[in-house]
């Protein structure tokens, strides 16, 4: 903990010895909290041949031979990156996680003096975590004289625990494991990784980072259950077929690599639970490589048959090709089968570059949305928005594959952590921009060290990375137009690529009209907005009476806030009676979901190929990067007066 390096680097620093209270005094906190400090400090220093000493009358002060020098220095100076320094919003995670851990009963007081916060903190902090509590089927239970305890299946305490240690451990978008091991007192972190690694190595899949990740967690979380006395419980098991053989030589190595670990041989339940953790894994290079559609297919025919039936919709409305393109068929049928398995088992995927997602690729987004809520009724889930995401990359992987054009012979390597759909995205988008490119490989950051400096001209990668004798180009991973012009930089050959001209808003002037525009509003929320502005395209005869609350059930499936300042809020698809585009604009920003909203776009249109719903998005995704525009329409009174759309 802080303080207790706190203490520590004050006695190493200095010659002299301090009292208890001399150190309470520049801590600011009480002498029988610098007590208790020291005491859990002597536990563990005395294991590395150092000790703090103390003497009445005289007072504290460092023992320590060399070995014990070098543990003190680690600590001190080269570990400054595990310190817990635990933020009040990531604090009650870590709260979480050890009552999860708990053999029954535990106190509040405990809970305070182990975190050093009052009771009142703990207090406060559970309560935040009510919903919690609910979103996994838990029960927090109080009782006098015992204290507190949370009650649920084993299946339900696991997924819990996955996800408080994820929340724990997050740092620079990657699972910190010295920010997590602390809290697992009876698993070896290192070992689990290890583990994980020697398995993609012998089966030649290669999981992406954040599956590698959370992969880890959940062994690490079985194994501190099953040291604990805790066992899958009949009914938590996988339900599921068995896909291929494959998967249960994967299992069966896994298991036997983890029994070793933790020397102990494991109930057949948990290999279920194993079995159900790898289902929900996301990966750079699949275990499982059907590429036909009849093997598709016979994995799983209604979700298959479904899948299709929605691809050929989206055709239709979009004025796409996605149905020919063999590739995105097997990717995003693989994303779909385990997305449903993830929802069904309460493993919540994360998605780092959401919001990047949401403001670069809109277009691409809405076609997910669409298509992912027409796939959530069928098979009653409730898909979050980070699925969501990841079924954006898949689809603007095949609009890329579209207009690819030919590659040519300038080695690049591509290093990415979310996964196919972004690592796929990127690498058809540099093709198509790019014709000189060859693409050498997708790996995963894990990989990446493994590059070879003569085999690549230079390296393309999404998190930050350095390599000896590698030039990197550093990106985002949706392939910005200032990451264009940052791999333009590093091009040895290139040719004259186009930069990009003014829009001069040429749809929006088309599709905006004064009878459904509403400037300088004064409201206050969200739904509000939606009910005035949805209300007016009514009775001006643009949709029809179940518009306003379909852009609200359209608005619980994913927030339409894009940032800047502005929202593009729409309905499902069946409300549009004429074509256009709402504009509200309000004297002072609302919160929109989790974002800051002023400027507002309703969409009352259908997406079919004479409204180009791709230029529409292209421009209103142009005005976002533009605040001097945002700023003009804000402030605005009159709709004639509007300058970004006069003809």
């Amino acid at each position: 903990m802080t303080r207790e390096r706190q203490i520590l680097n004050l006695l190493f620093k200095n010659d002299q010895k301090f009292t208890t209270n001399q150190i309470a005094a520049q801590l600011n906190v009480s002498t029988r909290t610098v007590k208790t400090d020291i005491k859990r400090l002597n536990e563990e220093l005395e294991k590395h041949s150092c000790s703090i000493q103390t003497k009445q009358g005289v007072g504290l002060w460092l023992d320590y031979d060399e070995e014990g020098e070098r543990f003190i220095r680690s600590i001190l100076y080269e570990d400054q990156e595990s310190s817990l320094i635990i933020a009040p919003e990531v604090r009650r995670y870590y709260l979480a996680t050890e009552l999860l851990l708990q053999n029954g009963y535990t106190s509040m007081e405990a809970l305070a003096n182990q975190f050093y916060v009052s009771k009142g903190t703990v207090v406060n902090d559970f309560n935040e975590l009510e919903s919690f509590w609910e979103k996994f089927g838990l029960t927090f239970i109080k009782k006098v004289k015992y204290g507190i305890c949370v009650e649920g299946s084993e299946m339900q305490i696991r997924l819990a625990l996955t996800h408080c240690l994820k929340k724990a451990g997050v740092k620079n978008e990657r699972i910190s494991r010295q920010r997590i091991q602390p809290l697992l007192k009876k698993t070896d972190l290192n070992r689990i990784k290890e583990i994980i690694q020697r398995t993609e190595e012998r089966f030649q899949y290669v999981l992406t980072d954040i599956s590698f990740d959370e992969f880890m967690i959940q062994l690490s979380v079985m194994g501190e259950r099953l040291t604990r006395g805790y066992t899958m419980e009949a009914g938590d098991e996988f339900s599921g077929k068995d896909r291929e053989r494959r998967t249960d030589f994967v299992l069966s190595y896994l298991l036997e690599q983890m029994e070793e670990l933790m020397n102990m041989e494991f109930p057949k339940e948990e290999a279920d639970y194993v079995k159900t953790c790898m289902m929900g894994l996301r990966y750079h290079v699949p275990m499982l490589r059907d590429k036909s559609r009849e093997q598709l297919h016979k994995r799983s025919p209604e979700m298959f048959d479904y899948m299709m039936e929605i691809i050929r919709i989206v055709d239709r409305q979009y004025g796409l090709d996605l149905e020919a393109d063999e590739e995105l068929i097997c990717a995003l049928f693989t994303h779909l089968e385990c997305m449903v398995y993830r929802i069904r088992s309460k493993m919540y995927l994360s998605n780092p570059i959401l919001d990047s997602v949401k403001r670069e690729m809109f277009y691409e987004y809405e076609i997910a949305s669409d298509f992912v809520s027409k796939f959530e009724r069928r098979f009653k889930i409730k898909a979050t928005e980070n699925e969501i995401g990841y079924v954006a990359f898949h689809i603007g992987t095949a609009i890329e594959r579209i207009r690819q054009r030919k590659k040519e012979n300038l080695q690049v390597a591509i290093v990415c952590m979310t996964g196919i759909g972004t690592s796929q995205f990127i690498s058809t988008k540099l093709k198509r921009l790019f014709p000189e490119l060859e693409i050498t490989g997708i790996i995963s950051g894990n990989q990446a060290e493994l590059l070879e400096p003569d085999t690549q001209d230079f390296v393309i990668s999404t998190i930050p990375i350095t390599l000896e004798g590698i030039r990197i180009v550093h990106v985002s991973p949706v392939l910005s137009e200032a990451d264009v012009q940052k791999i333009q930089k590093y091009l040895i050959k290139h040719k004259n690529l186009e930069e990009g001209t003014k829009t001069s808003y040429f749809y929006l002037q088309r599709y905006i009209h004064e009878e459904i525009s509403i400037l300088n509003c004064d409201l206050k929320s969200m739904e509000e907005i939606i009910q005035l502005l949805g209300n007016r395209m009514n009775r001006e005869g643009y949709v029809d009476e179940g518009f306003v609350e379909s852009v609200l059930d359209r608005e619980r499936l994913s927030g339409t806030a894009i940032g800047s300042l502005v929202a593009i809020p729409h309905a499902f698809t069946g409300h549009i009676l004429k074509q256009g585009i709402g504009l509200m604009t309000l004297q002072k920003p609302v919160l929109w979901g989790d974002k800051k909203v002023q400027l507002i776009f309703m969409l009352s249109l259908e997406a079919k190929e004479d409204t180009n719903f791709q230029g529409i998005f292209n421009e209103l995704l142009e005005i976002t990067k533009n605040m001097k525009t945002i700023e003009q329409i804000i402030k605005t009174k009159k709709f004639r007066e509007l300058t970004f759309i006069k003809k």
